[in-house]
């Protein structure tokens, strides 16, 4: 067995055993530094620095720190025994190490042959024994790993290098695991899965065991099947049999690797080839059928055009530079109902205002075709700019289903551009090709596109190509697509409010106006536009800056909005009256006429709200505490008068005085009262005024 070591480690602290220190004759390791009862009283004593660490008990050595002791008494023991830290970790592997019964029971028990009518060797059942019962005590370590490290005195470690020196270290039984901490590492994990029979050779397994062996030589020959840099055949055979020959396993050939691969692709293939394939080319597909009416459903997409144009630009050198392979992106909103192409907008690359654009040109032409702004029921898009586009998306439709991140198939679109490509582009003298790598069928003659590439069209001739595509669709589908918009469901016809439209797709050019007379006014790429509303509350609001968005293709309405956002009003773009009688045409009075009746209308209200206002002062005026005051002078009752009430204080002052005073105030009286309409006029044209009064 191990020689006995002076050091322990007790409650996280490196101890001393004493009996090594004192003289003690029975002991023939001791160092005899130091008598026991001495030591005892240095122990006790509270200038000494001895300091015990655990008193003596059945089985168990009485400890000293061992960093309390004096550095002549560390050398000394040192000096004999070594390092602590050394002899801890031999200590501290052996003392966890139990040999198992239990494994002892299994390999004695194991049988195997044919008919398991052989039994193991006695001399194998105890080699797999101690191996056994090592791999314990290294499991054991790895899951007490902090506690290991403290053991080793160390705050980290290299778990498997430090087990790894521990097992080598080890020979107080006669095991043979691997020496290298690699081959510990796999052994200890295949042992931690397939317990005690994964100890025992592959020619001395049953045939079960066997089974579990062959699981794993398929399981290495489909990780390396699954390897993304798409390893050819003969490498995977060569790697393999190299661990096949450490395994004692059976070789094999690139015919096995290939025969492999087709078996287990649904295994590989994603790894190989990524999810994308594996969706599109391996997994189930999901079947559907197109949507049985308009605007049920709309997918969009952007599709680089196969259409080459000629762009000229100066480069740094100032010289003039003609490129002639620049491609142009359209953004298309399409309803699969009869792949009808609802909206469009073409720019050089995809980007979330060309996608804006396009929705907004999809709404436009919904009302060019149904009179308003109808919404689609669901919208599917890709997750391209998704964060930033989603309250739009949402804002256009009831329902929006993105599509699956990576599922190609999800989107009927894609392979609509490919019919596009080859309906249209491919007839057209500037077509660029597609589908490079599917061979020369696709692609047209280089040689020939060279010679004629400074016939391309330029940009502006290459958008009217594609415009002429998107026309040339519509006019094919259009009938079939207005003719079954009465077969949508009512629940399915969703009304886009004209402020929510000009509040999601309207341009703004950032001014802030107050309301006039004249309306809001506003310039519009250098023109000069007016914008009112017949709306009143509008006119009570007019104290407020308000900012315009506008749809710039249909400038017959504006939105109005507040500074801060929380006032809306719908404009109407300002009816321009002609100043000669002569010029003018049919329309122009009865636009005339809703200016007229408003303004009637609001000098009613007008009229009305100060009436009422006279009628809730009313009682005021009597109140005896505004006699004599100004705002007394100024206001009038719900007749619109004042001067009667001031000959009644003064007819209360003549009834006490003489009675001919009271008949002259009542004579008075009788001569300012008139009627309702008068007296309101001769108030209002002889108001007080406040400021030559003050």
């Amino acid at each position: 067995m191990h020689k006995e070591t002076p050091y322990e480690f007790y409650d996280n602290k490196l101890g001393i055993k004493v009996k090594y220190l004192v003289s003690d004759k029975k002991h023939k390791d001791s160092l005899e530094l130091i008598p026991y009862r001495t030591l005892k009283k240095r122990m006790d004593s509270q200038t000494c620095c001895e300091q015990q660490l655990r008193r003596a008990s059945l089985n168990m050595d009485s400890l000293i720190l061992f960093s309390s002791l004096s550095r002549d008494f560390k050398d000394n023991i040192t000096t004999k025994f070594g390092l602590p830290k050394q002899e801890i970790k031999k200590s501290w592997f052996s003392q966890h190490y139990e040999a198992s019964r239990d494994a002892f029971n299994f390999f004695v028990a194991h049988r195997y042959g044919e008919n398991l009518e052989k039994k193991l060797d006695i001399k194998l059942v105890e080699q797999y024994t101690y191996n056994a019962s090592v791999l314990n005590t290294v499991l054991q370590m790895k899951t007490n790993r902090k506690a290991y490290a403290k053991a080793l005195g160390a705050t980290s470690i290299d778990i498997w290098d430090s087990l790894s020196k521990d097992v080598n270290a080890f020979r107080e039984v006669a095991h043979n695991l691997p020496a290298n901490k690699d081959g510990l590492r796999r052994k200890a994990t295949e042992y931690a899965k397939a317990g005690y029979s994964s100890i025992i050779s592959g020619r001395l397994q049953n045939s079960n065991a066997r089974k579990v062996t062959e699981k794993e030589q398929m399981a290495l020959l489909d990780e390396l099947l699954a390897k993304h840099t798409n390893l050819d055949n003969e490498l995977i055979c060569t790697l393999y049999n190299i661990v096949a020959e450490k395994m004692e396993w059976k070789t094999i050939t690139s015919t096995t690797v290939w025969n492999r691969k087709q078996k287990s692709n649904l295994v590989t293939h994603a790894g190989r080839q990524g999810t994308k394939s594996l969706k599109a080319n391996v997994l189930m597909q999901i079947k559907r059928t197109a949507p049985s009416a308009p605007m049920l459903y709309w997918t969009l997409d952007g599709w680089d055009v196969e259409l080459l144009y000629q762009d000229s630009f100066v480069n740094k050198e100032g010289k003039r530079v003609t490129t002639y392979h620049n491609r142009l992106t359209i953004v298309l909103v399409v309803d699969p109902f009869n792949k009808y192409p609802i909206g469009y907008a073409i720019g050089t690359n995809e980007s979330p205002e060309l996608i804006k654009r396009a929705l907004q040109n999809a709404m436009q032409h919904v009302k060019e075709l149904f009179g308003d702004f109808y919404k689609p029921y669901q919208l599917q898009s890709d997750n391209y700019g998704r964060g930033a586009l989603t309250p739009l998306y949402k804002a256009i439709t009831e329902i929006y289903t993105p599509a699956e991140v990576g599922n190609a198939k999800a989107k009927i679109i894609e392979p609509h551009f490919n019919t596009l490509n080859k309906k249209y582009c491919k007839l057209m003298d500037n077509w660029s090709g597609h589908n490079i790598v599917s061979g020369s069928k696709n692609q047209p003659n280089t040689e020939y596109l060279q010679k004629i590439k400074h016939s391309f069209p330029d940009k502006v001739g290459c958008i009217s190509q594609i415009e002429g595509i998107v026309a040339a669709e519509r006019n094919k589908k259009v009938a079939d697509f207005t003719a079954n918009w009465v077969n949508v469901q009512p629940r399915h016809k969703t009304l886009m409010s004209l402020e929510n439209y000009l509040l999601t797709f309207g341009s703004n050019t950032g001014d802030t106006n107050k309301l006039k007379g004249e309306g809001l006014r506003i310039t519009i790429d250098h023109q000069l536009y007016w914008f009112d509303s017949f709306d009143i509350n509008f006119r009570h609001k007019s104290h407020l800056d308000w900012s315009l968005q506008f749809d710039t293709h249909d400038l017959s309405h504006a939105l109005a909005i507040s500074a801060d956002g929380t006032e809306r009003f719908v404009l109407e773009r300002k009816f321009v009256q002609p100043m000669a009688l002569a010029d003018r045409m049919e329309g122009d009075v009865e636009q005339l006429q809703r200016v007229k009746d408003f303004n009637k209308e609001a000098i009613e209200m007008i009229v009305n709200e100060r009436v009422q206002n006279a009628s809730l002062l009313e009682p005021l005026m009597n109140d005896p505490r505004l006699n004599d005051t100004l705002a007394k002078h100024l206001l009038t009752d719900s007749l619109g008068q004042h001067k009667n009430h001031k000959s009644q204080e003064r007819l209360a002052v003549a009834k006490s005085t003489a009675r001919i005073a009271e008949r002259a105030e009542t004579k008075e009286i009788k001569k300012v009262a008139k009627t309702f309409a008068d007296e309101q006029a001769a108030y209002y044209s002889n108001q007080i005024n406040a400021q030559d009064y003050l």
